[in-house]
């Protein structure tokens, strides 16, 4: 079974749209988010039209309807990823807060004796969360390690699930190295340990057949929005003597059976983790999409979003200027690729793409550890869905020619202020010090930079120097220049109330959607400035006592 994909494309009518001077929209970045078919919205705005009443809460006709819809979507959605009935699928507002729902419901089965698994590969969704419980409970947080070829390390898997873990918890697919991860062997593993398994479906439930029997999985968490579906929604499969066990993750209305002053009893499956007015509309649309998806077929959809990926490997590795991650070519993955083209940050790569219309995703894609392994501040992340053909990916592989030349000319432009091209050419300043007086990291910051300013003050407590060590991009190299050479020879004191001052600098003259890029190294040196006369009063105060 196959589907063609030009065909599927007049379903999105988004896909019409032109974006900056005039170029057709290729919607590179449906691993953040898939675009939604005319089907599945109208379904949603057929819930305010027609039907739109709270569920479970009135003897009338239109809260009989939206109740009926409601309840049956949690059975379609169910059934999509192989559950026995909607007793076993919570609806939530994201994967996120599945994930989280699962953590706070097992907390009472951790100790420090026990231990937690989960793999270096994880979206934030998940590692945080595990982080976060082994904190609170004193269990152990170990990892399975990602080899040299984007996969897991199943044998040193072996060595890490043994018989003090609790969970196990696993990414079915990666979202940065498109890896198909052997969730069966790892849920094994974890049942014979005794443990329960954890799998975060987001990146595989919208793009292959998922059966929860099949992989083994205990709990699965995955969204709405990335699989054709609405935003605000999101699902966690649960098994249901699990869930019947776990305590309620949010109190009040819908969730409870009887209430007195004294205590309350909860609700039956799955009603009792649905806390409050649920996503009504949402979870009917998501239903919508649901059959949308079966009608196209998952297993064409896997087949599709491996082939573009498989293509686009192959036309990357030709490239001497441009790395990859995750498996090579000729190993299956999901439909995404992540790379960076050599001396082009991906954010400014990612501004080039969207001059010619290219959607993709620049930044760590909320792994920052995987890309610690990787020993790259961030990548360009371009991923397909069922609409994405051939034609998308030879745009890509065009508008990433002669990168670096093209980066040139956009600082260039009159988007820029003239010292960025400037200062981003020269960096007068660039190279860390010696022996500075106080230094501060990005430590990834808010636009996903990466770079560090080392401060020496003079004995006046004046600014004698200032050097930064950058891996981040154009326009923030540019910016921690400009900032090096303005803020010299002033008070350090001056660097607490930096706030706007890169904006007159530049004359507010950068594209709005670069302005975390702008401001996040005035950020960066202000948040240091305070540190350090902050420890500076703690220490006079200290030696005064």
């Amino acid at each position: 079974m196959s589907f063609d994909a030009e065909e599927v494309r007049a379903d999105f009518p988004i896909l019409d749209r032109e974006v900056g001077d005039g170029q057709p929209l290729v919607y590179l970045d449906n691993a953040a988010t898939t675009q939604t078919p005319d089907r599945v919205s109208s379904v949603e705005k057929a819930y305010y039209d027609e039907y739109n009443a709270n569920v479970h809460r009135g003897i009338h006709t239109l809260s009989h309807e939206a109740s009926v819809a409601y309840e049956d979507a949690h059975d379609r959605l169910a059934e999509f990823v192989g559950a026995d009935g909607r007793e076993e699928m919570v609806f939530t507002k994201n994967a996120t807060e599945a994930v989280n729902l699962v953590a706070y419901g097992l907390a009472d089965r951790l100790g420090p004796e026990d231990a937690i698994v989960t793999t270096e590969m994880e979206h934030h969704a998940s590692l945080v969360t595990w982080q976060q419980l082994a904190e609170r409970t004193g269990a152990d947080l170990r990892y399975v390690e990602v080899d040299d070829d984007g996969t897991l390390d199943v044998e040193q898997a072996k060595d890490v699930v043994d018989g003090d873990v609790e969970i196990v918890s696993v990414a079915h697919v990666s979202n940065v190295l498109g890896t198909v991860n052997p969730v069966r062997e790892l849920a094994d593993l974890a049942h014979d340990a005794g443990g329960v398994v954890v799998v975060d479906g987001a990146q595989s439930v919208p793009t292959r057949p998922v059966d929860v029997e099949e992989l083994g999985a205990d709990f699965l968490a995955f969204s709405g929005h990335k699989m054709a579906g609405p935003t605000g929604i999101g699902c966690l499969y649960g098994r249901e003597e699990l869930l019947e066990e776990m305590e309620p993750f949010l109190f009040g209305g819908e969730m409870i059976r009887h209430v007195t002053f004294d205590e309350s009893t909860w609700n039956e499956l799955p009603w009792k983790f649905e806390a409050g007015t649920p996503p009504i509309a949402e979870g009917i649309a998501l239903a919508e999409a649901a059959d949308y998806l079966d009608e196209l077929g998952m297993d064409a959809v896997r087949e599709h979003e491996n082939e573009l990926a498989q293509y686009l490997l192959r036309e990357l590795a030709e490239r001497e200027n441009a790395e990859t991650y995750g498996p090579p070519p000729g190993v299956e993955r999901t439909g995404l690729v992540a790379f960076n083209v050599d001396g082009v940050h991906g954010h400014d790569l990612s501004e080039l793409l969207d001059d010619r219309g290219i959607a993709v995703r620049a930044g760590d894609h909320c792994t920052q550890p995987l890309h610690d392994i990787l020993d790259v501040p961030g990548s360009v992340r371009a991923s397909f869905y069922v609409y994405s053909t051939r034609q998308d990916v030879d745009a890509l592989l065009d508008a990433t020619e002669d990168a670096p030349a093209r980066r040139d000319d956009l600082l260039a432009s009159e988007r820029y202020h003239d010292s960025v091209l400037d200062h981003f050419k020269r960096q007068p300043n660039a190279g860390g010090l010696a022996d500075p007086t106080f230094s501060k990291h990005s430590a990834e910051t808010s636009c996903g930079d990466d770079g560090e300013f080392h401060v020496d003050v003079a004995g006046d407590g004046t600014i004698a120097e200032i050097g930064f060590v950058s891996q981040s991009c154009a326009v923030s190299s540019a910016v921690a220049s400009i900032l090096a050479d303005d803020l010299e020879g002033r008070p350090v004191e001056a660097l607490t109330n930096l706030e706007g001052r890169i904006e007159e600098l530049l004359e507010g003259q950068y594209p709005d959607m670069r302005k975390e890029c702008v401001v996040g190294p005035e950020d960066v040196i202000r948040e240091g400035a305070t540190e350090h006369l902050d420890a500076a009063r703690g220490a006079s105060g200290a030696a005064t006592d």
